[in-house]
């Protein structure tokens, strides 16, 4: 019995050790060189499970593999701000979407002046959080924390247009430090800067973000700089066409003619344009080109060359299609460095094919047929082993990207994008190429001759977001990227619980404290949201009510109890779905209630009793009362084990907590109001050992 206890203490020991440890040493340690990483509150993302809504499971160590430390891992995704606040004007009702619109009448592809095309610049498809706007601090925090669960670690913000939303930049940097503040990870950011007077736009951002170290705290680092991407050919656009004025913005002309002027005769102030880049621009950061992976652009080799990185690659170009893989990679001083990884191509095939590339391409199969909605009949999905109709939501172009970017295994893997969403429709010119003007003209496109032209999105089938969109598909794409990111990195293992702790339910909580293993969320995650979309469209949620941070369990010989405490006091406990914990008991998404076979908490009978609920016949249904106490901020739950049918002397469960969510409909409600922990479909392992 003696040696039993000491084995038991020595297993508890370790296992607390590591699993608390191990990211505080580990963070601490990588801090002391690398600006990249900040210490924070960890949530250990990397340790949720789930199945999203293809059934593909989460992987979890035993397929990826411990935390990789061969080499630099890092990931960033394209992060879009062009949602600006003068589309609140935009004619209402809001009908430019091209989703919808070939819902409506599917001719309206065939015809360039169909009544239904009302606007120049139209969504693919409605957003999860409807037509949202950049400056939207609710949706900057639900992209943040997501992005943050999902391992990327800089998101690249877009002027690749020449365009600077400084404006929505603040907002989003605001948002993000406030987020960090609470004591969460949170990305860095860079910026990729590529088209128009990129010379001017690079100055100015060197200026007043960089030279001002505004921010500093988030920027993203790479070889001991900031990183920028940008154009190194700055007299090419991306039409390979001149560029010869960028605007000096210290220019002035008073340092030009007047001796005693403080900066007289400096070429800072007097050189009106640039001809090039600054060489303090040139000194200040790591500098990498980033372009579409074309195999030439302007008349150089691109694709694979030193410090060139690709934001995708031209596989309709048989040159870049037949490239052996370690060939696609960017290098920097002959050393992989760069890969990309792209959900699809563009409607638009970028060479002289006349179908685009789409998320259901794969190098064997090509293009799918399209039906009358522009989206493919079918397809095969080789993780399936068979062919599937609506294949737009299966991944199966992003998963061959992901699937060679693991083969040759870089330093860095950019994915594009987050959440583009809309793009312009373009005419034919006539001269090979496009115009917002009306011109009466046709051209080749998506296999067809075609009056109008979309180049970057234009619908399920035919854009590059992994941002979750209403109905559809949902958040597929979010849970792939997910997926394959732990593949990239490694996760760390799922920490083991050990021995019997008798705990009562009294409202005292001292008791929990012996109980080490949290499973923990977001902290701040309950924002309210009251900001313009679209056209006007007026978005407001007040759900966020019990900001849930910290989960425990304790197992006794009769009793599982659970342990919930949130950020402030909690609400009184007569609210709507008020702190609701779901229990798989058997991991398989496939029975229960997408998964959950238990419900505590839905149906309160007063400040101590509560209920269980089972999910059999395709319903929700009482099976028992079970006691609960609550004081200030922590709750405290206890359900007997028989009534949950675990009884082993092994344990392994799923559970998640969700505070005040609208419906219980489908996994996706809890992505929509109040809070869960862990976050989205994500759901806590509880493992436990005698």
């Amino acid at each position: 019995m003696k040696k039993t206890f000491v084995l038991i203490f020595l297993n508890l020991f370790i296992n607390n050790f590591l699993f608390f440890n191990h990211t505080v040493l580990h963070s601490q340690a990588e801090k002391d060189d690398n600006p990249n990483i900040n210490k924070f509150r960890d949530i250990y993302p990397d340790t949720w499970v789930a199945s999203d809504g293809l059934g593909r499971i989460m992987p979890t160590m035993d397929i990826t593999g411990p935390i990789k430390k061969d080499q630099k891992r890092f990931t960033g995704i394209f992060y879009i701000t062009w949602h600006t606040e003068d589309k609140v004007l935009i004619e209402k009702p809001y009908n430019a979407d091209v989703t919808k619109i070939l819902n409506e009448d599917p001719n309206a592809r065939l015809n360039a002046y169909h009544k239904l095309w009302s606007e120049s610049t139209y969504h693919w498809g409605e957003p999860e959080m409807g037509y949202f706007l950049s400056q939207d601090k609710y949706v900057i925090a639900k992209d943040i924390s997501m992005l943050a669960d999902a391992g990327i670690d800089v998101i690249i913000l877009d002027v690749t247009n020449g365009v600077c939303y400084w404006d929505e930049w603040e907002v989003l940097f605001k948002v993000m430090t406030d987020l960090k503040k609470k004591g969460n990870k949170v990305p860095k950011f860079c910026f990729w800067a590529f088209n128009g007077q990129v010379i001017t736009v690079v100055q100015n951002l060197f200026q007043k973000i960089y030279k001002k170290n505004k921010y500093d705290d988030l920027w993203f680092y790479w070889n001991d700089k900031p990183l920028l991407l940008y154009n190194d050919r700055p007299e090419l656009d991306a039409n390979q066409k001149g560029i010869k004025k960028h605007p000096n913005p210290n220019f002035d002309i008073e340092a030009l003619n007047d001796p005693d002027h403080p900066h007289f005769n400096d070429p800072y102030f007097t050189q009106k344009f640039y001809n090039d880049y600054t060489d303090e621009v040139k000194k200040y950061f790591t500098l990498r080109t980033m372009w579409w992976g074309y195999y030439k652009w302007g008349g150089k080799r691109f694709i694979g060359s030193e410090d060139k990185w690709s934001f995708g690659y031209n596989l309709g170009d048989p040159r870049v299609k037949n490239l052996p893989l370690i060939e696609l990679l960017s290098k920097h001083n002959g050393k992989r460095e760069q890969a990309a990884v792209t959900v699809a191509q563009h409607p638009v095939s970028m060479n002289d094919v006349n179908m685009g590339i789409g998320k259901s391409w794969s190098r064997k199969r090509g293009q799918p047929k399209l039906n009358k909605y522009d989206l493919p009949e079918s397809a095969f999905v080789d993780w399936l082993g068979k062919k599937v109709e609506n294949p737009e939501g299966y991944g199966i172009y992003f998963q061959e990207r992901w699937d060679e970017a693991l083969e040759v295994n870089p330093e860095f893997i950019y994915i594009n994008d987050w959440n583009e969403w809309t793009a312009g429709k373009y005419f034919p010119d006539g001269r090979g190429g496009i115009t917002r003007d009306t011109t009466g003209k046709s051209a080749q496109w998506l296999g067809r001759k075609s009056p109008f032209i979309f180049v970057d999105q234009y619908n399920a089938e035919f854009n590059r977001g992994i941002h979750p969109m209403k109905e559809g598909y949902t958040d597929n794409y979010y849970m792939q990227m997910v997926q394959n990111i732990r593949k990239y990195k490694g996760v760390r293992p799922i920490p083991i619980n050990y021995g019997y702790n008798n705990i009562g339910i009294d409202g005292a909580f001292d008791e929990w404290d012996k109980i080490k293993i949290e499973y923990r969320d977001t902290r701040g995650d309950i924002v309210h949201r009251d900001h313009p979309g679209y056209a006007g469209i007026h978005y407001k949620n007040n759900s966020g009510r019990n900001d849930i941070i910290t989960s425990k369990i304790s197992v006794s010989k009769d009793f599982i109890s659970f342990y919930l405490e949130t950020d402030s006091p909690l609400t009184p406990f007569n609210g709507k779905n008020w702190m609701l914990i779901f229990v798989d008991i058997d991991k398989n998404p496939n029975t229960g209630w997408y998964g959950y076979d238990y419900l505590l908490n839905k149906e309160i009978i007063d400040e101590s009793k509560s209920s269980l609920m089972r999910y059999e016949d395709k319903k929700w249904i009482n099976q028992s009362i079970i006691s609960y106490s609550f004081d200030k901020n922590k709750l405290e739950i206890s359900v007997p084990r028989d009534q949950l049918e675990l009884l082993r002397n092994e344990l392994e469960f799923d559970f998640k907590v969700s505070d005040n969510m609208d419906k219980i409909e489908n996994p996706i409600s809890f992505c929509l109001n109040g809070d869960t922990a862990p976050n989205r479909r994500f759901n806590y392992r509880f493992i436990w050992k005698k």
